[in-house]
């Protein structure tokens, strides 16, 4: 049992090094790109903001998942930078990876390392992720920066329903059946990285 809750405690502290950095980043970049009225809400302060349980619980279980993502005005926001938006969250999520491949490389205390390479791992496995069109993810708000705007009200009825979409895949395998090979690259694109000779 005490081995157990450990696993859960590091899994859900390298869920935190995914999802919090990540959106850190994304808005400095964001914030030095897009100088106009583009409104979404960070909380710097308040990790577990971004925690989503189902996206947590995915990663735990299938080695991917997600994080919720900050709200964002989309009324208020241009399509080029919604693009923007997402695809910085995507880039946060890489140079994450390898942030985080690279303290598990020096690490020496055991659960360390199992938190950074978990981290390191998950993070690449998210920006692979958040490439799918489907609300929560990235993807979901770069397809509607191409969409015309009269598509913004089709597009918040079905985020609403997105993370109830999302369960429907992993219920029916469909999404563990496409994930399945990227995350066997992925896990060797990460070992590769930490145990590598470079």
């Amino acid at each position: 049992m005490f081995s157990f809750l450990m696993g859960i405690t590091l899994g859900f502290v390298s869920y935190l090094l995914v999802s919090w950095p990540r959106e850190i980043l994304r808005t400095v970049l964001t914030k030095a790109t897009i100088r106009n009225n583009f409104s979404f809400q960070l909380n710097i302060f308040n990790p577990f903001r971004y925690v989503d349980p189902v996206g947590f619980l995915c990663f735990v279980l299938f080695d991917f998942g997600w994080t919720r993502a900050p709200f964002i005005d989309y009324p208020k926001s241009k399509r080029r930078d919604l693009i923007v938006y997402s695809l910085y969250g995507i880039a946060a999520s890489f140079i994450l990876f390898f942030l985080y491949g690279l303290l598990a490389r020096l690490s020496i205390d055991s659960r360390f390392f199992e938190v950074f390479y978990d981290s390191a791992k998950w993070s690449l496995t998210y920006a692979f992720v958040s490439l799918f069109p489907l609300p929560p993810l990235d993807g979901s708000r770069a397809l509607l920066g191409l969409l015309p705007s009269r598509y913004y009200e089709w597009y918040l009825k079905f985020n609403f329903y997105g993370v109830l979409f999302m369960i429907g895949l992993l219920l029916l395998w469909i999404f563990p059946m496409i994930m399945r090979p990227f995350v066997s690259v992925i896990s060797n694109v990460t070992k590769f990285i930490v145990f590598g000779n470079w």
